[in-house]
C-alpha cells in the first residue's frame, strides 16, 4: 500500500524547483505542503545522484531536512529515493511531470524497500 501526494510549481529557481502540495492522501506523513526538488552540485560523496528531495518543516529551506537523494531509474522523469527512521529504511518514488508542472511523491509502507529490480519494475506502474 502507497500513499500518494500531489504538487503543483510554486517557483522555479536556478538550481531547484519549489512545489506546493495539492493533494495527499494521509496527514500522517513527512510530507509537508511545501516540498524541494534540488539538483545535485557534488556537495555530498553520493553516487550516481540525480536530485534530492527537501521538505519545508522549518521557517527557511536551509535549515530544513533534506528527506533523501533521488536516483535515476530507467522510467524518464521517475527518481526512487528513502526515507530512513530509526531502523526502518521506506521506499519512495518520485515522479515529475514537465508537461503539466506536476510532482508526485510516492511513499510505501513504512519498512518495505525492495531491491532494484523490484524498484524499477513499480516505476512502470506510475
Amino acid at each position: 500500500m502507497k500513499q500518494v501526494h500531489k504538487f503543483k510549481v510554486f517557483k522555479i529557481n536556478k538550481h531547484d524547483t519549489i512545489y506546493e502540495g495539492l493533494q495527499s492522501n494521509n496527514l500522517n506523513s513527512f510530507v509537508t505542503q511545501f516540498v524541494k526538488i534540488e539538483k545535485f552540485q557534488g556537495y555530498s560523496n553520493a553516487f550516481n545522484l540525480g536530485l534530492y528531495l527537501r521538505v519545508k518543516d522549518q521557517s527557511s529551506w536551509s535549515k530544513s531536512k533534506k528527506v533523501t537523494g533521488l536516483w535515476k531509474t530507467n522510467r524518464k522523469n521517475v527518481y526512487y529515493g528513502d526515507l530512513k527512521d530509526k531502523n526502518f529504511k521506506t521506499l519512495l518514488l518520485v515522479r515529475i511531470n514537465p508537461e503539466t508542472n506536476e510532482l508526485f511523491i510516492y511513499e510505501f509502507q513504512r519498512g518495505y524497500y525492495p531491491s532494484r529490480q523490484t524498484i524499477e519494475t513499480l516505476s512502470l506502474t506510475l
